[in-house]
């Protein structure tokens, strides 16, 4: 396959065809990048890690995070 993007300076563009394809059906397109379908906003990352961990192990988990950021406090 084949695939570049181009700004077209004219009505007119001219097109060169890999010699593998010649004799074959390919099939060329147009479409205007600001009319294509925009890509999905990426996933958050707490989202994607949501009921991974236990509740237990969410608290302790927090406990730990708490402790530690009470200790880097006192310093």
């Amino acid at each position: 396959m084949e695939s570049t993007i181009i700004i077209p300076r004219k009505s007119r563009v001219s097109l060169s065809v890999p010699a593998s394809y010649i004799g074959k059906q390919v099939e060329v397109s147009f479409v205007l990048l600001e009319q294509a379908e925009k890509p999905k906003p990426p996933t958050r990352l707490s989202d994607m890690f949501r009921g991974v961990l236990s509740k237990e192990s969410a608290d302790s988990f927090n406990e730990h995070i708490k402790t530690m950021r009470e200790e880097w406090d006192g310093i």
